[in-house]
């Protein structure tokens, strides 16, 4: 019994070195991957992935089938639709409207990526996107550029109290690319208390109204921010 009490803790041990030097070399693995030129394309864990990794660059630890449930395609599908629909949001988008607003639902969202969706009222003239997160949608727009950066017209913050879907907040047509100084100036003013509103934090006060209304009180703050600043928000 003593032989093979001894035995078995052998094999245990044995097997939890090999597993270490398994993981340790998926780890070498997935950081050669993660600083490939094009990252933005590797694959990553589905979102209803177990473990909370959706999204997560795919450790081989985690069973090769994942790779295949990824989905290349539609990961390359969206970055080409990001890199052509970036540039234009420089622009500022439209008030929000809803007497024109187009229907933007699940089911019009095509169904390879679950990202790409049609022109809305806000962004007219090209699809939407809309991501799980803040570090997708930066994954796929890449960086703002220099002097600049991206804005979320409704905070992201909001996204992770719970007020509002992360999908709705990480969207083209909630997010702005504006000059670093633009951008700043709207943080300054939802930090400052306002004495039109009982001297609340102005972002304590917007958080409470409905998505439109936060969303048109955004755009006029960068329009404000835009003249204030001297800059013409046609000539993005």
């Amino acid at each position: 019994m003593e032989d093979s009490a001894g035995n078995i803790e052998l094999r245990r041990i044995e097997n939890s070195l090999a597993a270490s030097r398994l993981l340790f070399s998926c780890l070498r693995l997935r950081n050669a991957v993660k600083y490939n030129p094009d990252w933005f394309l590797q694959p990553r864990a589905p979102a209803d992935s177990p473990g909370g990794i959706g999204g997560e660059w795919v450790p081989c630890s985690n069973g090769l089938p994942q790779l295949f449930q990824v989905g290349q395609r539609a990961m390359e599908i969206l970055a080409r639709v990001a890199n052509r629909v970036s540039p234009y949001l420089r622009r500022t988008p439209k008030f929000w409207d809803d007497s024109i607003d187009l229907p933007a639902n699940d089911d019009l969202f095509d169904e390879e990526t679950g990202r790409i969706g049609p022109e809305t009222a806000r962004r007219p003239g090209h699809q939407s996107l809309r991501f799980r997160n803040e570090r997708e949608l930066r994954r796929y727009l890449g960086p703002a550029g220099r002097n600049r950066e991206w804005h979320h017209i409704v905070e992201k913050r909001l996204a992770e109290k719970g007020i509002f879907p992360p999908e709705q907040i990480h969207s083209t047509d909630n997010i702005i690319n504006l000059p670093t100084d633009v951008h700043r100036c709207v943080s300054r003013i939802m930090s400052e208390k306002d004495p039109m509103v009982d001297n609340t934090v102005m972002r304590f006060w917007v958080e409470k109204l409905p998505f439109d209304k936060q969303y048109n009180h955004g755009i006029r703050l960068i329009l404000r921010c835009f003249k204030e600043l001297g800059y013409d928000p046609n000539s993005f």
